[in-house]
């Protein structure tokens, strides 16, 4: 059987570590291709998928130039008979997977998935994703990005990151007449986040003599501080808590409204397909990619990047409009069905074949 090498070089657990987990899951469980997970030593993808009985194999570094991560990729994919595929899912495991096919000598399936929108700068930052059979971009605006960076349109495929529906309790809580409404954030606390702007909402709606409110700040990163200071700077701070890391699918039924300010860099958010299956309501920025995901009045309300006063405005009327609240709920619903892990591992079943297939003929 065709082994799918699955190379992840990340030492964190985010949302792209999840969707290799739900990938090789799929992979092993449909028979067509032989999953193995590899990743640095110590990486918690490691862990997730052994406790899934995925077969995982330990890098010694997590760096694209790292010579003992190069040669052990290289034994990878000289076990065995046949042609292996070797698919990336981050930058640094793009980059080293470039290097084996210019320097290996052996012969191997390449597919890259690039999760962000930024655009490709650079000779080698193109050159990586040119030396793929085939790139997978989670989001059109991402294969856009591909293509204006120099990539031809025909290997490039969109296949959106999916969730697992299963994991995520409904929510069942409705407001309660004397308890604060909670507006939730949940993701990294960095600069394409945008939670600057959601801060400054959160003051700009607190003038307006909404219903009484709290917000929840789910996630870490080096902003952490600075952005700590400035809820303090603008009065929020008995109104907003930071909770650093948790799993989403804990915190999400505690909320009555989702936010999801991002400004940057965004791929096919999974906060948002998270959000929808637990039944929460969606107020997203107008980036393309969000866009991809949310229909305006239909599964989430939109508003202006960085438009922190669109923002509150949008925020105050999921507080005080159940009507619409239950509305974009439901239609969140009926909309997730699109994004599942099962139709996004099809989706890469199909290219693999594709791939494989063409190769053989």
């Amino acid at each position: 059987m065709m082994q799918a090498i699955q190379l992840d070089l990340g030492r964190e657990w985010r949302g792209g570590q999840r969707q290799v987990l739900y990938l090789a899951r799929h992979l092993l469980r449909e028979g067509s291709f032989a999953p193995l997970v590899a990743a640095p030593k110590g990486a918690p993808l490691l862990d997730a998928a052994r406790g899934e009985g995925i077969p995982v194999f330990e890098l010694p570094g997590r760096r694209e130039w790292s010579p003992g991560s190069f040669r052990a990729v290289n034994r990878l994919l000289r076990q065995g008979a046949g042609i292996h595929i070797l698919h990336t899912h981050c930058a640094r495991s793009a980059a080293l997977a470039a290097l084996l096919r210019l320097l290996s000598g052996v012969r191997f399936h390449l597919v890259h998935t690039r999760r962000v929108s930024y655009p490709l700068k650079g000779f080698w930052s193109v050159e990586k994703y040119r030396l793929a059979d085939r790139v997978a971009a989670v989001s059109g605006e991402i294969a856009a990005v591909l293509e204006r960076g120099g990539l031809p349109r025909e290997k490039i495929r969109v296949i959106h990151s999916g969730i697992d529906p299963t994991r995520y309790p409904v929510r069942e809580r409705g407001a309660l007449p004397d308890m604060p409404r909670v507006i939730g954030f949940v993701g990294a606390l960095t600069p394409q986040k945008g939670l600057p702007v959601l801060l400054d909402a959160l003051a700009l709606l607190r003038e307006g003599n909404p219903p009484a409110f709290k917000a929840l700040i789910v996630g870490e990163g080096a902003l952490r501080p600075d952005l700590e200071r400035k809820a303090r700077d603008l009065g929020l701070g008995d109104l907003t808590r930071f909770l650093g890391f948790r799993e989403s699918r804990e915190v999400m039924p505690s909320m009555d409204v989702l936010a999801v300010p991002s400004v940057d860099g965004e791929g096919s958010s999974g906060v948002v397909k998270e959000a929808w299956v637990t039944g929460l309501p969606v107020v997203c920025s107008s980036l393309p990619s969000n866009l991809e995901l949310v229909e305006p009045g239909v599964s989430g309300l939109s508003v202006g990047v960085g438009d922190a006063h669109d923002l509150a405005e949008a925020l105050r009327r999921l507080l005080t409009e159940p009507e619409l609240a239950r509305s974009l709920v439901e239609g969140g619903r009926r909309r997730v069905a699109s994004f599942t892990d099962t139709a996004m591992a099809r989706a890469y079943l199909d290219l693999y074949r594709e791939m494989t297939a063409r190769s053989d003929s």
